[in-house]
């Protein structure tokens, strides 16, 4: 409590006891972590992204996921942990004991005492961009990009997206002016009580019962600036004259869309969480917190994927926007099973996040699982943007020949031997030999030396192998190659 208080004062938080202090640029250099007898990964290489890749049992998160956590947490790094298992949570407060960092964590959820109206905090937070609508509307429409994936309607028309943020736009100015403040279940209401004819926008019995005919009363008697006399302006002609006459199927779908998120938010947990007070911000993880997410996916389903993609968005924004030269701390974002937060602007955000030193680090088990939640395209893009792969035993085949491409194909020379033998004209064996070299443009590394890599676990003494990819970099380790075979050790 006493962080937030802090925050909302305007005042750093002074580093904890024990933690390194915010590093110069210059200290972009120093290795986080050793590769090999040969090679270090650096503050500087850990901002341009990091994708770790393997199936079920392939020890990526207790081999080199285990490595990088540890890493940021012994650098002293605070970051936002997503969770798509029940364990999740409970394994990182493993790795902040044993790296001293139990005081940094911070867990939220359910059973937890904190709260975030993220409602408010984007109406109050400091910034000169605070409380504007359209940051709100972008907000809401990334949660729902990922409510409407999972009930299969994730290409839906240019038309309804257009149409769905007017109205959130429209909400969001006409309660933030009337009330002063934005909770979810006043935006709610504003909906559900629009009049759906113009007869009704003019009906006495309508207006006295009408939510959104109370705010837009109650807005007109407020004082405004000449912006928000504009902003309310337009809001009124909306809901009064143009919501009202729209076409009951338009107007349904419109209504329906949001509605269907926001209930989500709206009772239970989630409401307890997310519409009430605030006693954490997304900005302590600048300042060296651990923020767990426990809303696991596989408790919570749906809800649990809703909530932290929320969190992880309005997150985002709040590094993007931090003083790198006041907070130059690095902050990390972790994501296992990270397909099932991805959002299509999780590769904008990727494009610009070394500059702000975030790290990133997106643990899946294959490509395919990115297709199918964003498609390949946006696929595509992100990877692209996550400088350094790892790439652990997988049995994949796109995956296996995505990595095999990736590292490029190069001349291979192959020695040949042959032997041939022959009847003599006096009825003896003559024997001759061939020597000679074959090349040929082949992988760097065949597709199927994926599926040999070790596992970890005692059959393997604990060790599991990965083979690791940097754009831009020719390992010491690797024969002067652009990808190094390297071993984590699991205990």
């Amino acid at each position: 409590m006493k962080r937030i208080l802090r925050w909302l004062a305007g005042t750093q938080q002074p580093a904890r006891p024990g933690t390194p202090s915010p590093s110069p640029d210059a200290e972009l250099n120093v290795p986080l972590l050793q590769i090999g007898k040969h090679d270090s990964w650096t503050v500087r290489d850990a901002c341009e992204g990091t994708a770790i890749i393997g199936a079920t049992g392939s020890g990526k998160t207790s081999g080199s996921g285990q490595a990088l956590a540890k890493a940021f947490l012994n650098a002293g790094f605070g970051g936002l942990v997503m969770c798509p298992k029940k364990d999740e949570a409970d394994l990182w407060r493993r790795y902040c004991a044993e790296t001293n960092r139990s005081d940094s964590l911070i867990i939220f959820g359910p059973q937890q005492p904190h709260k975030f109206n993220f409602l408010n905090y984007e109406l109050s937070r400091p910034g000169v961009g605070a409380g504007l609508t359209e940051n709100l509307v972008r907000l809401f429409t990334g949660v729902m990009e990922v409510a409407e994936r999972q009930r299969g309607q994730g290409n839906a028309q240019d038309f309804w997206e257009r149409t769905t943020k007017q109205m959130l736009r429209n909400c969001i100015d006409l309660v933030a002016i009337a009330r002063g403040r934005l909770m979810l279940q006043e935006l709610y209401d504003v909906m559900v009580t629009a009049p759906s004819t113009p007869e009704e926008a003019n009906s006495e019995s309508w207006q006295n019962s009408s939510v959104c005919w109370s705010c837009m009363r109650e807005g007109d008697a407020k004082p405004k600036s000449s912006r928000q006399e504009h902003d309310f302006a337009h809001a009124v002609k909306y809901w009064m004259r143009e919501f009202p006459t729209l076409s009951s199927r338009t107007r349904s779908i419109i209504v329906t869309s949001l509605t269907s998120m926001m209930d989500i938010f709206l009772r239970g947990a989630l409401h307890e969480l997310f519409c009430t007070s605030t006693t954490i911000v997304p900005e302590l993880t600048h300042e060296g917190a651990v923020l767990v997410l426990d809303l696991p996916i596989k408790e919570y389903a749906e809800v649990g994927q809703l909530a932290q993609v929320l969190m992880k968005l309005v997150w985002q924004r709040a590094c993007e926007r931090r003083d790198v030269a006041r907070h130059p701390r690095p902050t990390f974002l972790w994501a296992d099973e990270a397909q099932f937060f991805a959002t299509a602007t999780d590769a904008d955000f990727q494009a610009t996040a070394r500059s702000s030193r975030i790290l990133s680090v997106l643990l899946t088990q294959n490509i395919g699982m990115f297709n199918s939640q964003i498609g390949k395209e946006e696929t595509n893009s992100l990877m692209g943007n996550l400088q350094t792969k790892i790439f652990h035993a997988n049995g994949d085949p796109m995956t296996n020949n995505w990595a095999a491409d990736l590292f490029a194909k190069s001349f291979q020379f192959r020695g040949t031997t042959g032997t041939s033998t022959r009847e003599g004209t006096s009825g003896d064996e003559r024997v001759s030999r061939n020597y000679g070299t074959t090349d040929s443009i082949e992988f760097e590394v065949l597709p199927i030396e994926f599926s040999r890599l070790r596992k970890g676990g005692p059959a393997n003494d604990w060790c599991v192998e990965a083979i690791a990819f940097q754009g831009g970099r020719i390992w010491n380790g690797s024969n002067k190659k652009n990808h190094i075979k390297v071993a984590f050790a699991q205990r």
